[in-house]
């Protein structure tokens, strides 16, 4: 038995000194700096680990692999994949495959058959099969009496709806409409892309009485479409990009083609509007949405390129560095561990106790670098990409097992 002692300890919503046993001496062969960080295994809510069809992005392995190195001990996996989770067999496909994984793996299924928008998935079967929710993530469903009857089956399920809220015929630019996108000559979409299908969705749960979700939440009107409703009383609830939280649409001054990101990054104002929606717990989670794509996709122009961002690794980090803009530690952590653990059901999000089986050790003093040799994503497109990051993951367990060690402390 190794026991941490006198460390600070994230307990789901607020930081207390503590000591932590657990069942590895190997893990203190040298001795601990201090100011050590113990938090719970974070719960990542939106992700994409492109198995099946997409194994050249990432599979379940380097997946749950990065996200270990990342701290996060639970991933929901997202269903836009080749072919989409829109069947039970699917479903119990990803299920055998995650038995071995690095960190536990939520299923999403698919709204409709092959995320088409045109006829419903086999909702009930997938339910039984174990997912945890419903999503043509990626795209919206366009069809609000299709949506309304997914909505009815979801209810009935006592699962929720996860929509990727953007109307169809106001999407397909590249960056955020503004002076921006007209000062770098890009074709842009509206923030009322998202709004529009934010309040559609909305009205069909105040319809419904079910439980929608709305991903990636990225404009002020959305976020006070959102507010309106849940000070309504209607079953809605969202999540926010960590990447929307620290870019903005001017930060696209270099064409970088892994800072495309899908919905594209806010302007200023919508920025701080989502700062106070964390604040004020309108934005109940944070997630990464990590998209992995391989290095030739993205080496391409910024129009050409497809729209995504890895996010596991460097989770904790950006969270940091949201912080120093003035948002409490305590609120971002919450959001990445105990509140979309309850959101979700789930028994998990914090340490109640001095022996906890879902944990991370993180050294906020120390840094690293992200680069080819230490990323364990199959995926580069990172905006950190040979930049110095402040906090470092010295160690995360996952169901009481050692799922990630750093080498400098003579772990795996």
């Amino acid at each position: 038995m190794a026991i941490l002692k006198n460390v600070r300890v994230f307990n789901g919503e607020k930081f207390m000194e503590s000591d932590i046993s657990f069942s590895d001496p190997d893990f203190l062969k040298e001795e601990i700096p201090d100011g050590i960080w113990v938090l719970p295994g974070l719960t990542d809510t939106h992700a994409h680990l492109r198995d099946p069809g997409q194994l050249w992005r990432e599979d379940i392995f380097s997946g749950t692999r990065a996200a270990a190195h990342g701290g996060i001990t639970t991933v929901f996996a997202m269903p836009n994949t080749t072919p989409a989770i829109d069947n039970e067999q699917t479903v119990l496909y990803l299920k055998e495959r995650v038995q071995n994984a690095s960190s536990r793996v939520k299923i999403i299924g698919a709204i409709t058959k092959g995320r088409k928008g045109e006829e419903l998935s086999e909702m009930g079967r997938m339910a039984r099969a174990g997912v945890i929710g419903f999503s043509d993530d990626g795209t919206f469903l366009a069809d609000s009496s299709l949506a309304r009857h997914a909505m009815e089956y979801a209810s009935e399920l006592e699962l929720p709806i996860i929509s990727h809220c953007e109307e169809p015929y106001l999407k397909g630019g590249h960056m955020r409409e503004g002076w921006y996108s007209t000062l770098y000559g890009m074709y842009s979409t509206s923030f009322a892309a998202e709004s529009i299908a934010v309040a559609r969705e909305i009205e069909l749960s105040y319809l419904t009485k079910a439980h929608v979700h709305i991903a990636h939440v990225s404009t002020k009107r959305s976020v006070d479409l959102i507010r309106h409703a849940k000070s309504d009383g209607i079953n809605v609830s969202c999540d926010v990009c960590v990447h929307h939280l620290l870019f903005k649409d001017e930060d696209l001054s270099d064409y970088d083609t892994s800072k495309k990101i899908n919905p594209p990054f806010p302007t200023v104002e919508d920025q701080n509007e989502l700062y106070r929606g964390i604040e004020d717990g309108t934005i109940d989670v944070i997630i990464s949405d990590h998209a992995p794509y391989a290095t030739y996709e993205k080496e391409v122009e910024f129009q050409s390129a497809p729209f995504g961002i890895t996010g596991f690794e460097t989770l904790l980090n950006e969270l940091i560095m949201v912080s120093r803009r003035g948002i409490k530690l305590e609120i971002l952590l919450s959001k990445v561990t105990s509140i979309p653990a309850r959101l979700y059901n789930l028994n998990d999000g914090r340490i109640e106790n001095d022996h906890p089986d879902n944990f991370v050790v993180f050294d906020p003093n120390d840094e690293w670098i992200p680069s080819d040799e230490n990323i364990l994503s199959k995926s580069r497109n990172t905006p950190f990409l040979g930049k110095k990051l402040f906090g470092k993951v010295l160690a995360t367990f996952c169901n009481g097992k050692k799922v990630y060690g750093d080498k400098k402390w003579n772990v795996l």
